[in-house]
């Protein structure tokens, strides 16, 4: 009776067996449910956190292109100032002019009446205090587009292939004067060739003192081609009035404007044009204390220059040369590329 009772208990044995182990199952799924449940919202919330991080990203980036398009939009809103001070400028000067003629200063300075000398004055005083004005708005444009300086300009040139001079320089970098010495005329330039207004043009006058360059077609000008167009359009063509500094003079290898009001014609001294070039120096123009704009200086590839001085001239006094070199490019040039 004993062994028949205990035989019987087989069965209840596997049956808690399979009970334990469907237990153990389940305990087993559910830890791998809870396991990807909190697996899941880890990566939820990884992604939520980079979703977030993006999104941040992406309004740091609008943030940046809205600062960006604020400081172009306060940079046009400073040329059109300065623009709109050099056109006053040269009203009042044309005035001054006119007045000029109408009431010619005598040897000791008296004009007819004490009302005209008190108008001409006002007038001087006026013109000086517009120069003064546009000198400080250029220095302050200058800085915020090309940097404090020291700033330089490579020249790529291409002599005409039937007349190729002896050597091989084809270009030279020029050093534009300090801004604290000649503010408006460096930023004149550096807006002239930062437009690409010189790029196509041409060195085409050979004198004895210099070579002078501008918006003259070459040989590698396209048909159809006005190089003189963009100086116009741009209101970068002549400057409003002749600045100038004692500190930087006309001398050997400097740059200078060409013309009464200067530009876009400049030139390269080949010679000490201090005196020449200089207050006074001009004295076939109606204000003859004035003095051409000396801007730059070249500070490598002098041989181009010589190179391009011993081009054969055109007969006449202009010394127009027989064949134009090709300004192919004006570059300015970064702080790491000195």
């Amino acid at each position: 009776m004993y062994q028949s009772r205990r035989g019987n208990t087989a069965p209840n044995n596997v049956y808690a067996e399979k009970k334990s182990a469907g237990k153990g199952s389940i305990i087993t799924l559910v830890m791998m449910i809870v396991g990807l449940i909190c697996f899941s919202m880890f990566q939820y919330n990884a992604l939520g956190q980079g979703v977030e991080h993006l999104h941040e990203q992406e309004l740091n980036m609008q943030g940046m292109e809205m600062a960006e398009e604020e400081k172009i939009k306060q940079l046009q809103d400073q040329l059109k100032a300065v623009e709109i001070e050099r056109d006053v400028a040269r009203q009042k000067r044309s005035s001054l002019e006119k007045e000029l003629k109408q009431h010619p200063v005598t040897e000791k300075g008296n004009s007819g009446d004490s009302d005209t000398k008190k108008a001409l004055q006002t007038a001087r005083d006026q013109f000086l205090g517009l120069e003064k004005s546009i000198q400080k708005r250029s220095k302050i444009d200058a800085i915020e587009k090309f940097g404090p300086g020291p700033h330089r300009v490579k020249i790529d040139i291409e002599f005409h292939p039937d007349e190729v001079p002896e050597g091989t320089e084809d270009s030279f970098i020029i050093e534009m004067a300090p801004l604290g010495l000649m503010p408006y005329t460096v930023n004149f330039f550096l807006e002239q060739v930062h437009r690409g207004h010189y790029d196509g043009c041409s060195f085409h006058r050979n004198a004895g003192h210099v070579v002078q360059g501008g918006p003259v077609e070459n040989h590698l000008t396209k048909k159809g081609v006005n190089v003189r167009k963009p100086f116009s359009t741009s209101g970068y063509s002549s400057m409003a009035f002749q600045e100038y500094h004692k500190d930087f003079p006309h001398e050997k290898y400097t740059l200078g404007y060409a013309g009464r009001p200067g530009g876009p014609d400049f030139y390269v001294s080949v010679q000490d044009n201090t005196r020449n070039h200089g207050p006074g120096g001009q004295a076939s123009y109606k204000v003859k204390s004035e003095a051409d704009p000396c801007f730059a200086k070249v500070v490598e590839g002098h041989a181009a220059v010589d190179r391009m001085h011993t081009l054969s001239k055109q007969p006449g006094d202009y010394a127009r040369m027989v064949h134009y070199v090709a300004i192919k490019k004006m570059s300015i040039l970064d702080n790491n590329d000195k």
